[in-house]
């Protein structure tokens, strides 16, 4: 996995994160709470060779090694019944010598012949009772009963107490701050295993990285996401970060589009929800802001939505014209004072939208706006839902996919791709749309999407001077008008 992929990752998740940590650090905290309170005494008792008079330096060696041979054994002794059974007696307990075992520990140092006996008990003096016992009985054991010989001799071995047990000043459990500690890094560690699990299943598309991932179409920019009220930016050329990234996209495409000089594009997306309406809407006001002369028709036959958009009439637009039922030209609509768009909207609905889309006359409707536009638009339906986008791109020179951040997931993407491609349609490039503004996706400054990374713009044909703005953003009624069949289109 990419380090950049892992960071994302966990940025995105970090909330999830956070709260593990959060359940860690209970649980360890329900831990301690629930934990007896338990003291903790303990005593050194010290095992050595018996020293026999006239044993010489090597004997005193020899007995050590064997004492120090010997020590694992006496630890298996200081904690078995035939030592804790007389502390049971000794001290009146109501439990087994298994049971006992449990709260009492014998530990060495290796090489060492020092046992560090530990017992625990629900109160300070009886922890320290505990231990007392315990060494005293490890002690009357090793030497009287193990270690003794049988023929009544003197043991072998020797036992000495070198830090007898004293009563503990603090309770020894419940650990709370290790209790704590390790909640914590238990609840960090599944947090960060389950948010790279999540995201790793997580297969929607957020940013540029994930489109670069599946195809090496181009990213032609970022859009960030807007409030639906506020969903078209103003056509005065107000300078807004929405607007800024509109126009990001605009200069990219021109030098995308700079080899083949395509004017008629289709926009689609993979889903519905994507934004690709507004997207073009967007689209074709900072191109008119640029001077160029801009159609946009509604051909989203199925669920129109362009002129609810902008606040046209819907009831005649294009599949009037399709139909033959009207001309061209009383189809088209201007919107906007400044930097006027043409607007032919969707008309009524039909029932067989994808053949008036595939049909001679779309095309040759095509043919009239090209010929008399900079650029035409086409809001197409999405590419997985219906075969429109697929049948319109043969007529037009490209395709722009909007991809939106969030709601399409890669299958569909690589869907919508196949699609397309199936019926020789490369998309021209993608738009990433509904980018959050804050958060790990979030645009940055530069966006990634830089237009000196694409190809040098070549120049733009050099448009009529005798053509002014408002002639070229709509045929004057002085030009003659459109006749429009269902095969013919002529001036």
């Amino acid at each position: 996995m990419e380090l950049k992929r892992l960071v994302r990752i966990l940025r995105k998740r970090w909330i999830l994160i956070v709260a593990f940590a959060l359940l860690g650090l209970v649980g360890g905290a329900a831990a301690a709470l629930l934990t007896p309170v338990q003291y903790e005494a303990s005593t050194r008792v010290f095992v050595a060779a018996q020293i026999q008079n006239g044993s010489t330096p090597g004997d005193l060696v020899q007995g050590n090694n064997f004492v120090v041979q010997k020590l694992p054994y006496y630890l298996d002794v200081a904690t078995s019944p035939r030592v804790l059974d007389p502390v049971i007696a000794s001290l009146g307990l109501n439990e087994s010598a298994v049971d006992l075992a449990e709260r009492i520990t014998a530990t060495t140092q290796p090489g060492s012949a020092v046992i560090e006996l530990r017992a625990l008990a629900s109160t300070a003096d009886a922890a320290q009772q505990l231990a007392q016992a315990v060494s005293e009985s490890f002690t009357d054991v090793v030497i009287n009963q193990l270690e003794k010989p049988s023929d009544g001799g003197a043991s072998p071995v020797t036992v000495g107490v070198l830090d007898p047990a004293v009563a503990p000043d603090n309770p020894a459990l419940p650990q709370l701050y290790l209790n704590l500690a390790v909640g914590l890094l238990i609840g960090l560690l599944v947090g960060l295993v389950t948010a790279l699990i999540l995201g790793l299943l997580d297969r929607r598309i957020y940013n540029r990285d994930d489109i670069e991932r599946l195809t090496v179409v181009p990213v032609l920019g970022g859009i960030p996401l807007e409030a639906r009220a506020n969903a078209i930016i103003s056509p005065d050329g107000a300078s807004t970060a929405r607007a800024e990234a509109f126009r990001v996209l605009r200069t990219n495409l021109e030098f995308a589009d700079a080899d083949t000089g395509r004017r008629s594009l289709v926009v689609t997306s993979s889903v519905s929800g994507e934004g690709k309406t507004t997207t073009l809407v967007n689209l074709a006001i900072v191109l008119a802001e640029s001077g160029a002369t801009v159609a946009v028709i509604d051909a989203d036959l199925r669920t129109p939505r362009l002129a609810d958009y902008l606040g046209l009439d819907a009831d005649r637009g294009l599949t009037d014209v399709l139909r033959g039922d009207v001309q061209l030209k009383e189809s088209l609509q201007s919107w906007g004072a400044q930097h006027p768009l043409t607007v032919l909207s969707s008309g009524k609905i039909p029932t067989n939208p994808s053949e008036l889309l595939g049909s001679t006359a779309m095309g040759t409707v095509l043919d009239v706006l090209s010929s008399s536009y900079d650029y035409v638009l086409l809001d197409a339906p999405s590419v997985l839902a219906v075969t429109d986008a697929a049948v319109l791109s043969r007529w037009t020179g490209g395709t722009i996919l909007v991809v939106g951040a969030n709601r399409v997931r890669e299958p569909e993407l690589l869907a919508a791709f196949d699609a397309l491609e199936a019926v020789g349609t490369t998309p021209l490039g993608v738009v990433l749309a509904m980018v959050p503004t804050r958060g790990p996706d979030a645009l940055v400054r530069d966006g990634g999407f830089a237009a000196s990374s694409l190809p040098a713009r070549r120049a733009t044909p050099a448009i009529d001077a005798d053509q002014n703005d408002s002639s070229r953003s709509a045929p004057s009624d002085s030009e003659s008008a459109p006749s429009v069949t269902a095969t013919r289109v002529t001036w």
